[in-house]
């Protein structure tokens, strides 16, 4: 979808986490995947 709408445009060869994850992670939220970041996590042993 990415590449598609042009969001995800480079000339060449690139992986996936070359690209701006920004527009990805806004149409997860879009398409029913929510996404939430956790900036304080507690650990498990």
């Amino acid at each position: 979808m990415m590449f598609l709408t042009g969001k995800w445009c480079k000339p060449g060869v690139h992986n996936v986490e070359e690209f701006d994850p920004d527009p990805f992670m806004e149409n997860l939220n879009k398409c029913g995947l929510p996404w939430e970041e956790d900036f304080d996590p507690v650990l498990v042993d």
